[in-house]
């Protein structure tokens, strides 16, 4: 009797089981669309390939295919009048099989279909976040969306940035952004870090002197040391060189045993040898600066026309080397090589030849032969 009940459980979690996989494998979201019919977001087969389809399900059982979104699977379909002019609109969310977040799309209801949003169907997606809701803003209809900003990883709780979007004439505008509150370090870090990465510098400062005093508690030693060298950082870009070399060389005496020493021993390295060179370092700061905040084409443009960034002295070496950087991130990757070269032949001594060479090896490292089989 035991061995019957045993088996029973089993056949019973198995069917279970079984019944999960089946529903997983063939997920399918719907509304109803009055006069219209059943839309429905519906995980499909294919060629081992994930799709998704969204489907017109007519009275009587006809389906029409309104889009189809290869390599995603379905999250949740919203329906809602998003521009208030009595007609809805369908918000379909999808997401990669490896990922969490979000990708959004959004259909009128009135003309066929048409797509709203994205406007271009070559464009990427711009807006792939953690989470996407319907709210209001203004007393008009919005879409939110809720993007982890996670530059330091010491939450929970996380810090989001909120983007409300309201739909005028066929166009998602962004009518308002902002922050999560909240006075934990990891917070506080983060957006000390959203502003570091604006080019805010000021703000910067505050918000990872804030995380150091925090009012919920000690912070922790990793995001302490982490906060200190970001306030280097910051201190470093606004050109307050004497406050940002006592807070590297503070990790660097006090903190020897971390992830960060290195990297603020070099810059301490940096300035304390160019304090003499004023005009040079603040120019070498200002291009670093535009890089810091995804200026890359500034700061080339900054190399290229201030005889500072080719002249020879104490830091051409430094310039040359951010110049491969960033001829790289433009992708002009001959260009990069040989600037790298130059920087070996005219500097083989340079503190950064080491960073040259490992560089060049990267770039010029050739793939294994069996690579595509």
């Amino acid at each position: 009797m035991q061995v019957r009940a045993v088996t029973f459980s089993v056949l019973l979690l198995l069917m279970l089981t079984f019944a999960a996989i089946a529903q997983e494998e063939g997920l399918s979201l719907s509304v109803e669309l009055d006069g219209l019919g059943e839309i429905l977001l519906e995980r499909t087969s294919g060629d081992q390939i994930e799709t998704t389809q969204l489907l017109l399900k007519k009275p009587g059982g006809m389906r029409q295919v309104i889009d189809s979104y290869n390599g995603l699977l379905p999250t949740d379909l919203i329906k809602h009048d998003l521009d208030a002019d009595g007609s809805p609109e369908l918000i379909a969310l999808l997401r990669h099989p490896d990922g969490i977040d979000v990708i959004m799309h959004i259909y009128r209801t009135d003309t066929d279909f048409k797509k709203i949003f994205p406007e271009n169907e070559n464009e990427n997606n711009p807006l792939i976040c953690r989470e996407v809701f319907v709210s209001t803003h203004g007393n008009q209809p919005a879409v939110c969306t809720r993007h982890l900003v996670a530059y330091h990883d010491f939450g929970p709780p996380e810090l989001y940035r909120l983007e409300f979007y309201q739909l005028q004439k066929d166009h998602l505008v962004l009518a308002q952004q902002g922050f999560t509150e909240g006075n934990h370090f990891n917070i506080l870090m983060n957006r000390g870090a959203q502003a570091f990465h604006s080019g805010q510098y000021l703000e910067a400062l505050d918000y990872y002197n804030q995380a150091i005093s925090s009012s919920t508690g000690e912070i922790s030693s990793r995001a302490f040391i982490e906060s200190l060298f970001y306030l280097a950082e910051s201190h470093k870009y606004l050109k307050d060189f004497k406050s940002a070399l006592e807070l590297y060389q503070k990790i660097v005496l006090e903190f020897s045993q971390n992830p960060f020493t290195n990297d603020a021993q070099r810059e301490a390295e940096l300035i304390s040898q160019n304090l003499e060179h004023p005009e040079a370092l603040s120019f070498y700061i200002e291009v670093n600066n535009h890089i810091n905040c995804d200026r890359w084409e500034t700061a080339l443009e900054l190399l290229q026309k201030n005889p500072m960034g080719n002249a020879d002295g104490p830091l051409l070496d430094r310039m040359l080397f951010i110049r491969a950087e960033v001829l790289t991130a433009l992708n002009r990757v001959e260009e990069s090589i040989e600037v790298y070269h130059t920087i070996q032949q005219k500097f083989p001594a340079s503190p950064i030849i080491d960073d040259v060479n490992a560089a060049l090896e990267d770039m010029q490292e050739k793939p294994e032969e069996t690579d595509g089989l």
